[in-house]
């Protein structure tokens, strides 16, 4: 081989391993590209079906930047137990299903509402009517499955011996046996208006809903809106049905990025995923009642408050150099205003503590009347004052130290601990009364 031809081979071999060089890299970066992953829950419900709009969305927003992945679990629980492992970036979580400990939120999303549903020609007036009946309350690891035993446990139903209670409600469709199911979605379930357009069921009302939201904080009285479900016998329900809400938000991981919670913030915030997606709520969570009390990313509250983290005070003084001498008399006067206003403060604060403590050693006194006068009673309608005497005065404590500003102490647990007590020995006479009335009946 003469020199020429050397030449023009180490020439094409150079080529050849820079090619390469190119491909390898290219191969590299592209195995190195993150990913998102989305916790959803089954396919056919909201759920899954908004992981896919907003999948759809951050594809267009991320470019190549990241690979969007979906991923369909059985729910919230699911969910939540998903990104304490760190196996995905965020999911969707029901808010009164699952604790977030640990967790953060990104941003709120929609309202679930509890849905009672139960064939058209039902003449059940309650959920306690169903016991020991075949009745599904939702799959393992679903939150709709966690916040029906929230209803059957509020309602003293032993969901035990509801037959096959763990199927997906859409068996409604093919299994008449099943009476009914609870479903805590959101108004957009496919699989929900499938089985109301069938016609043959109805939507029962929560009642009383006020009462459950008192008891579960993540929980409020709402209404399923008239006309909302489309069926072959028209708009149901044909009047708003009270039941209970509770929020559906996106949750996140301990060690996402805040790039991706950033990314992801942007997507949910688009006209085309709003447009997709119209139940979702125009909520700022810092000043949410609920949500603000919950653990909010960082990013999201940058996002959400715009004045999170300035340092205004620093701007405020930048050029007052030749003021130090006023500002010094200035920062002396208000030192002393502060400490008058402290002391004004403290005084009345002392007597805000007197008054509530009064308040609520008269009413530790009114309960234990009350216990007193148990022992010798035995009419059902006045263990049935008494219980809602009870449950006024435990309602009345709390509502005196939230609007006192009190802390928990003794005398305010044993008040709360005194009607919780009350309220078990009245519930328990009260079932010992209807069980003895049932038995005398089937006798």
């Amino acid at each position: 081989m003469n020199w020429y031809r050397f030449k023009e081979a180490f020439n094409w071999i150079v080529i050849g391993l820079i090619a390469t060089a190119i491909l390898l890299w290219a191969w590299q970066q592209e195995q190195d590209k993150e990913t998102i992953v989305i916790a959803t829950a089954s396919k056919g419900g909201y759920y899954y079906e908004f992981g896919k709009h907003l999948e759809s969305e951050l594809k267009r927003i991320a470019g190549d930047r990241y690979v969007i992945e979906i991923l369909s679990t059985s729910g919230s629980v699911n969910n939540s137990e998903l990104l304490r492992k760190g196996a995905v970036d965020v999911g969707i979580l029901a808010i009164g299903s699952v604790s977030l400990q640990n967790l953060s939120i990104v941003a709120p999303l929609w309202k679930d509402y509890s849905h009672i549903v139960v064939r058209k020609d039902s003449n059940a007036n309650s959920v306690q009517e169903f016991e020991g009946k075949p009745f599904i309350l939702g799959v393992q690891g679903s939150g709709y499955r966690t916040q029906a035993k929230q209803l059957m446990e509020f309602f003293s139903v032993d969901d035990e011996t509801m037959v096959g209670n763990d199927r997906y409600f859409k068996e409604l469709l093919n299994n008449p046996a099943i009476e009914g199911a609870i479903v805590t979605t959101g108004l957009l379930n496919p699989d929900l208006r499938d089985v109301l357009f069938s016609g043959q069921y109805k939507l029962m009302p929560v009642t009383p809903a006020e009462g459950f939201a008192f008891n579960h904080i993540f929980h409020s009285k709402d209404f399923i809106p008239a006309g909302v479900y489309p069926s072959i016998n028209g708009p149901l329900p044909a009047q708003a049905v009270p039941t209970i809400s509770t929020m559906a938000v996106l949750a996140a991981s301990r060690n996402i990025s805040d790039d991706k919670v950033a990314i992801i913030l942007e997507a949910l915030n688009t006209s085309d995923l709003r447009a997709k997606a119209p139940v979702l709520l125009d909520v700022n969570p810092t000043n949410d009642p609920i949500l603000r009390l919950l653990n909010l990313h960082p990013i999201s509250a940058k996002y959400y408050d715009p004045n999170f983290g300035l340092n205004i005070f620093s701007d405020a003084v930048t050029g007052l150099e030749s003021l130090k001498e006023l500002i010094l008399l200035m920062l002396l006067l208000s030192l002393a205003l502060l400490y008058k206003l402290r002391d004004k403060r403290i005084k009345k604060a002392l007597s805000q503590q007197n008054r509530i403590a009064k308040e609520l050693f008269a009413t530790f006194e009114e309960l234990l009347k009350i216990e007193r006068t148990l022992k010798e009673i035995s009419d059902v309608r006045l263990l049935k004052q008494y219980e809602f005497q009870v449950l006024n005065h435990k309602k009345r404590t709390v509502e005196i130290a939230k609007a006192g500003g009190l802390e928990i102490n003794d005398v305010y647990m044993s008040v709360i601990n005194e009607c919780n007590e009350l309220s078990a020995q009245i519930g328990h006479r009260l079932r010992s009364h209807q069980q003895k009335t049932q038995n005398q009946t089937d006798s």
